[in-house]
């Protein structure tokens, strides 16, 4: 049986350790991952891959570890809200995914999915009406928050390059929970809810979205996935009061009954932005950014109806089940 030659950045997060562990199952696939050198998952031990260490930013590493490959899973990325990291940002989500796209349409590649994110489309204004595929992002609103602006322009360059005859699909994920965080972007509020630290609420809510359905997601996008087209993933629409109860209910903690008052939201951005820019000057990151406490007031839905009707995406995971996964996978690697 023919082999089909596949090529993934980002193996060493969440996402891609999942997506490559996933792919390794089917003996047909021969796997090729780009990560840092001293970045590493334990869910990529034992399995039969191409490890090439490097950066997506370098187009020779790039040029290097694409050769040969017919597939590409383009999920390296940069998960902050944190001023100190907006070069980084920028420089992994344009230039990277720039490299990536041009070196594939060399090399004619078969098929390209570029991992983007929710945020490049924006934030509802109201949770009744959550937000797609062809909403129009606000640059007056989040062209200064680097995370949005830069997954946005990740969505911009992707098309432009569909447009230039380069098959590739494009998957914008809700916020992802499961097993394998290990970078603990999702595990520090359970560790915190764990510890009974967290008295309150925030007053917005989120969709989510399990890592297994998200993996499953990005195997159907590469398989039926039409050139140029964009696909919000979610699951489930949820409250961070519920959110956060559902998780207490896991480790038998105490319940939380409240959420903070709105009108506190003006006070935690002047303040947190005071600390934060204090941080910067130091060449550290603060615990919370005023651009995260100001979007934990909001509720950030969107509307996953595109693949599920057009390529028959089924989230088959709950939010309940996926925590417990997370849970034990945190427990087993000692981070709570």
């Amino acid at each position: 049986m023919r082999k089909n030659r596949i090529f993934v950045t980002g193996a060493a997060g969440c996402v891609g350790s999942n997506l490559v562990k996933k792919l390794a199952e089917d003996p047909n696939n021969i796997i090729t991952i780009l990560i840092h050198k001293g970045k590493w998952h334990p869910f990529l031990n034992g399995l039969n891959i191409n490890v090439f260490y490097g950066d997506i930013r370098s187009r020779n590493d790039v040029l290097k570890a694409m050769q040969g490959c017919e597939f590409v899973y383009q999920v390296a990325g940069v998960v902050s809200y944190n001023k100190i990291d907006n070069k980084y940002m920028f420089t992994t989500h344009v230039n990277g995914v720039r490299n990536i796209l041009e070196i594939a349409k060399e090399l004619k590649v078969k098929k390209v999915v570029v991992t983007a994110s929710t945020a490049g489309i924006g934030i509802p204004e109201n949770k009744k009406f959550p937000l797609n595929e062809e909403s129009q992002f606000d640059f007056k609103k989040y062209k200064k928050i680097m995370y949005m602006y830069s997954k946005h322009l990740t969505i911009n360059i992707c098309k432009e390059f569909a447009d230039l005859g380069l098959n590739i699909s494009i998957i914008s994920p809700t916020t992802i929970y499961g097993k394998g965080d290990i970078s603990m972007h999702i595990g520090k509020v359970v560790k915190k809810i764990k510890e009974e630290k967290i008295k309150y609420a925030p007053p917005g809510g989120n969709a989510v979205v399990s890592i297994e359905d998200t993996v499953s997601a990005h195997i159907l996008v590469m398989k039926k996935g039409e050139k140029g087209e964009n696909y919000i993933i979610a699951n489930e629409f949820i409250s961070y009061l519920d959110m956060f109860n559902k998780i207490t209910i896991l480790f038998k903690a105490k319940k939380i009954k409240k959420t903070l008052p709105v009108w506190i939201l003006p006070i935690c951005k002047i303040a947190f932005g005071l600390i934060e820019d204090i941080l910067l000057k130091l060449g550290k990151k603060p615990l919370l950014s005023p651009s995260s406490i100001n979007f934990s007031f909001k509720y950030r839905y969107f509307d996953s109806s595109k693949i599920r009707n057009k390529l028959g995406w089924k989230p088959k995971v709950s939010f309940e089940e996926t925590m417990q996964n997370a849970i034990r996978f945190y427990k087993e690697n000692n981070l709570i």
